[in-house]
């Protein structure tokens, strides 16, 4: 399968968040909860997806170019049946400071990467946590 340019930046963006995660899981495939190995979720999963473009400046000759790639990065993780809401927001919020410190080091092609905002369970489905970050990569 040929690889698309915008494919190929996810790809870089995952394999970096991979490499400065080596205990989690990194994935380029959003599954619901179910669908995931519980050992995958107790360790923590990282999912990139591509949601879009925008922004573009449209000068004469240069259609759709120089615009904003726009990314979710979603985190998932599972805590034991015993743990308490409240560490289920924990896991999220350490897994939130991840995220953060990945934004903050990253390798100089990656760059343009930004977050534009974030969210999280609210421990509404705890022991399961998540976030989701959006992300935007300006061309």
């Amino acid at each position: 399968m040929t690889v698309s340019e915008l494919g190929t930046r996810l790809a870089a963006i995952a394999s970096a968040l991979g490499t400065r995660y080596t205990a989690r899981v990194v994935s380029r495939d959003l599954l619901d909860f179910e669908m995931r190995k519980d050992a995958d979720l107790k360790k923590g999963v990282y999912t990139l997806v591509s949601i879009g473009e925008r922004d573009f400046p449209n000068y004469n000759g240069l259609a759709m170019q120089f615009g904003r790639h726009r990314m979710l990065l979603v985190g998932q993780i599972r805590l034991v049946e015993t743990a308490v809401p409240s560490d289920t927001e924990e896991a999220e919020l350490t897994m939130r400071d991840e995220v953060k410190t990945f934004l903050d080091n990253l390798p100089l092609a990656l760059a343009p990467l930004v977050a534009t905002g974030w969210r999280q369970s609210a421990q509404s489905d705890h022991p399961d946590g998540w976030i989701s970050f959006d992300l935007e990569f300006k061309s």
